[in-house]
């Protein structure tokens, strides 16, 4: 079953936050790039070790393809906009509402 990855902004342009994903504790930092428009995702192994910086949220992407790093999460991490327009990605104020983040479990992924 996917899992719903809490991500609201709050007015904050940046912060980090411990997820656990398929039992694994990750931090994942959301940034808001104003230059180009688009919330960034970087995410490290629960010690702060950098896994990937800068996954571009768009919506329906696998943010994770091509990451190889052998300490990534074993699923994908995916952003779905609520209302199924799939006509924009998210905006600074509507990450955490109309757009979520979501985690496909590996489990989900070998079905």
């Amino acid at each position: 079953m996917s899992q719903f990855v809490p991500c609201t902004p709050n007015g904050v342009a940046r912060w980090t936050q411990r997820t656990a994903l398929d039992g694994v504790d990750y931090l994942l930092t959301f940034r808001w790039s104003q230059r180009e428009g688009h919330w960034l995702l970087d995410v490290a192994t629960a010690e702060a070790s950098p896994i990937v910086s800068g996954l571009a949220l768009v919506v329906g992407s696998l943010l994770l393809v091509g990451v190889v790093d052998a300490r990534r999460p074993a699923g994908q991490l995916v952003a779905v906009d609520t209302t199924g327009a799939n006509d924009a990605d998210p905006a600074f104020d509507d990450l955490g509402t109309r757009f979520v983040l979501t985690y496909v479990t590996a489990a989900e992924l070998a079905a």
